[in-house]
């Protein structure tokens, strides 16, 4: 697996280095990992109302999928995030989910939603990438 980041100077700067524009996947395997919600393993909701609570889960949730598929951050290509929260999940994103990326960052994709499917949930997190297994 090869991943290329680009930033061209014709786009902005990414917002806080949080997102890379630009990621060009070589592999022969492309994953797709279902939306992560703060929910343990036995179906019961973590975190409720506690959006940083909620953004730690989403990402640990996220990793765990990864290890599952023998897959590492350093794999994901793209994150789709969904908030209900925009603010508040603003304050608490570059400290939760930064340390996740590394040097280089997936792109990114961050929506304000008016809800998920249960009320309890301020937050959802999907990841896109790429292997040669």
């Amino acid at each position: 697996m090869n991943l290329s980041h680009l930033n061209p100077p014709t786009l902005h700067r990414p917002v806080d280095d949080m997102y890379t524009h630009i990621v060009r996947a070589e592999g022969p395997v492309h994953y797709r990992i279902g939306g992560q919600v703060a929910v343990d393993a036995d179906g019961r909701n973590l975190a409720v109302g506690d959006m940083a609570g909620q953004i730690r889960a989403c990402y640990e949730l996220v990793s765990r999928a990864l290890e599952a598929a023998d897959l590492t951050w350093a794999n994901v290509t793209h994150l789709y995030t969904f908030t209900t929260d925009m603010d508040e999940y603003l304050r608490h994103e570059r400290e939760i989910a930064r340390p996740y990326f590394g040097p280089h960052p997936p792109a990114s994709t961050l929506v304000a939603v008016s809800r998920l499917v249960e009320r309890d949930w301020l937050v959802e997190v999907q990841a896109d990438a790429v292997a040669d297994h």
